[in-house]
């Protein structure tokens, strides 16, 4: 392995998982998790902070999964909120501000 130097400090996890339909759990991936990645891209580069300290990654499961809602993590998976896409996004923006600041 080669260690690699980041221009971020900060990584945010989005889960963006799509299970088949009839899965017996539901998935982010459906409830507006790439949506909420791209506003926040777009967000975020008319600020100038996309990339600065934080960098906002899409991922696979993170084995909580709500019915609605989407699952992230602030702190590269060590603790994980859940997040309705659309409603909460200026909060979820506004943390990831509080991540840049620090």
């Amino acid at each position: 392995m080669k260690p690699l130097k980041t221009p971020f400090e900060q990584v945010v996890l989005v889960c963006n998982t799509e299970r088949p339909e009839g899965s017996e759990k539901p998935s982010c991936g459906y409830h507006g998790a790439a949506e909420l990645r791209a506003w926040l891209k777009r967000r975020m580069k008319a600020e100038g902070i996309w990339g600065r300290k934080v960098r906002v990654v899409t991922t696979s499961c993170l084995d909580i999964c709500p019915n609605a809602g989407v699952i992230c993590s602030f702190d590269g998976g060590l603790s994980l909120q859940h997040v309705d896409a659309e409603t909460e996004r200026e909060a979820v923006l506004e943390r990831i501000r509080g991540l840049v600041s620090d």
